[in-house]
């Protein structure tokens, strides 16, 4: 439990060196696992323009680039850190002009209303200070008619998820029920909620109204 305690207390807002070891294990082959679960459902087009609120370190911006070829991904970190460093992991395409990380705050986005098709959000609303404030945020820059996904990890119904909100006190994990309702408040509809029950992986899509 130790060790989960400071992955989710360094993965607030990675800095120094255990926040490059906190990106680097983003990055790593134990974190593919969600986004390889709730990617494959996601059906946008080719060429739309995505938004990765709390990029990390930056996999799932090149997750995102491989599903949409066509398109755009701007990804986001309150981070320095992480923003250089999802940079780098995406020179590449950032090269070409096909990403863009920007620093900013999930509940402040310095960018104008939508503007994009899809906007995901991986393992971060744990961090926020508010979720109908960062609901609300998401709601702004989405384009009427456009996506929103939302993953986490952890599910908010074993026992262990009350202690490590305890232990971290940085973070708080949210029942679905209390997700559901804030998506609600902010205005989306079509809210539909996926559980993976053994892994206890939690997605949730709703849409902005057209």
């Amino acid at each position: 439990m130790a060790t989960i305690v400071r992955y989710y207390a360094r993965g607030r807002h990675p800095k120094g060196f255990w926040g490059r070891r906190a990106l680097k294990d983003m990055n790593g082959k134990r974190h593919a696992a969600l986004p390889e679960w709730v990617l494959p459902e996601v059906e946008m087009d080719k060429n739309c323009r995505v938004l990765d609120v709390g990029c990390g370190g930056g996999a799932n911006i090149a997750r995102l680039l491989e599903k949409f070829p066509e398109g755009h991904v701007t990804g986001l970190d309150i981070s320095t850190l992480a923003v250089d460093t999802a940079t780098e992991y995406n020179y590449r395409a950032f090269k070409d002009g096909l990403c863009l990380i920007v620093g900013g705050n999930a509940l402040q986005i310095p960018l104008a209303k939508e503007i994009f098709d899809l906007v995901t959000a991986f393992e971060t609303i744990y961090y926020w200070a508010s979720l109908d404030y960062g609901f609300l945020e998401l709601f702004r820059v989405l384009k009427p008619g456009g996506t929103l996904v939302i993953a986490n990890e952890r599910d908010g119904l074993l026992p262990e998820d009350e202690v490590l909100y305890k232990a971290v006190g940085t973070m708080r994990i949210y029942h679905p029920e209390e997700i559901e309702l804030s998506l609600a408040e902010a205005g989306f509809v079509n809210i539909h909620t996926r559980k993976d029950e053994q892994r206890h992986f939690i997605c949730f899509t709703a849409t902005k109204p057209k």
